[in-house]
């Protein structure tokens, strides 16, 4: 492996994941904020400019495969492996029920959250103004949400689990497992924190995905999971139920 080259994109990424984003989320929200109402068009700017640096991101990533010899298996791009002999069953069986349970809970959201105003009242309810300044409303934006939530489902779990799961270990080779997994939770919710105090949310969420990750020992059970949790998002409002105004977004 190129070593020199791995660590220099891995520093790159780090940069990008943990700083840039954050930066620009929040100058984003400032500029939302200023505007003073509800505005589609710099929202549905801020989606596809999402979309456009994970597919960048992610690219970089996959381009290490072909430059440095890596595996793709190395980060996760493989069939699930559940391995009771190198992890222990208490382990293992909780965390593949809780998979399970966690990927009906969300299908089941999606469904009721499309049926029932007063599921997505409920849910919308403990929502900050921050971040509801980002959430899909009108249907231009739910339906951009959605390659939002198939790109965000793809390239960050490949990036956030996969990739830095395996470059911390390469880079970091005395880090234990666990540390792995506490570093980039922080920095998945790090790439969130233009959210506000609901940064710490996506930061459990990143800690959830990761112990999925290692259970599975692949990132398409994640993948799948991801793309539904980003589903409900695009389920809690509906420019029907709600007057948008510079409070209610």
């Amino acid at each position: 492996m190129e070593i020199n080259l791995f660590l220099i994109v891995f520093m790159l990424l780090i940069a990008v994941l943990a700083i840039y984003f954050p930066l620009s989320g929040y100058l984003m929200y400032k500029r939302l904020l200023k505007l003073g109402t509800h505005s589609e068009g710099e929202k549905l700017k801020l989606y596809r400019q999402t979309i456009l640096w994970l597919w960048i991101l992610l690219l970089v990533v996959l381009l290490l495969i072909p430059l440095t010899g890596m595996d793709p298996r190395d980060i996760g791009i493989k069939w699930i492996t559940v391995d009771t002999v190198l992890l222990p069953a208490w382990f293992i069986y909780p965390g593949v029920v809780l998979y399970v349970i966690y990927l009906l809970y969300n299908s089941y959201l999606i469904i009721a959250l499309r049926r029932s105003k007063e599921t997505r009242a409920k849910l919308s309810k403990g929502i900050t103004d921050t971040l509801k300044w980002f959430l899909p409303i009108t249907q231009r934006e739910k339906t951009l949400w959605g390659y939002v939530s198939i790109t965000a489902g793809i390239a960050e779990e490949i990036i956030y689990r996969g990739y830095l799961f395996y470059a911390l270990a390469v880079i970091f080779p005395d880090l234990s497992l666990l540390y792995i997994l506490l570093i980039t939770s922080v920095i998945f919710g790090l790439g969130h924190s233009y959210q506000g105090s609901n940064a710490i949310k996506p930061m459990l969420l990143g800690l959830v995905f990761g112990i999925f990750y290692i259970v599975f020992d692949s990132v398409f059970p994640i993948i799948i999971l991801h793309i539904a949790q980003d589903l409900v998002v695009r389920e809690l409002y509906n420019e029907k139920d709600h007057v948008v105004d510079n409070r209610a977004v």
